[in-house]
């Protein structure tokens, strides 16, 4: 993470801020994470995507699941699109056998 630190004072981009809160938390933890997505902008490509992994990884399945599928609706391309919709159907699918 110290890296994606030293990359900002470089280059202070919306992606290299959007991987540093991925890397957050993986380190930190996904509350720490979310925080640092806070600072990504709500339009920057794949941020949907990041904050559905943050979400599922601090245990908020429904939210993540809805933000899934928002970020299939907003993929480039179909591969990622089909990505996040196996990660909504999967999370979904769960949620119905665990209420």
């Amino acid at each position: 993470m110290e890296w994606y630190d030293e990359l900002l004072r470089f280059a202070d981009t919306p992606m290299v801020r959007l991987n540093r809160a991925v890397a957050v938390g993986e380190a930190e933890g996904a509350p720490a994470g979310l925080a640092a997505l806070a600072d990504v902008d709500e339009h920057v490509p794949r941020r949907e995507a990041v904050a559905a992994y943050l979400h599922e990884k601090n245990g908020d399945l429904e939210f993540a699941a809805r933000l899934y599928a928002d970020a299939a609706r907003n993929a480039p391309n179909l591969a990622e699109r089909d990505h996040q919709m196996r990660q909504a159907a999967r999370l979904n699918q769960y949620l119905q056998h665990h209420r």
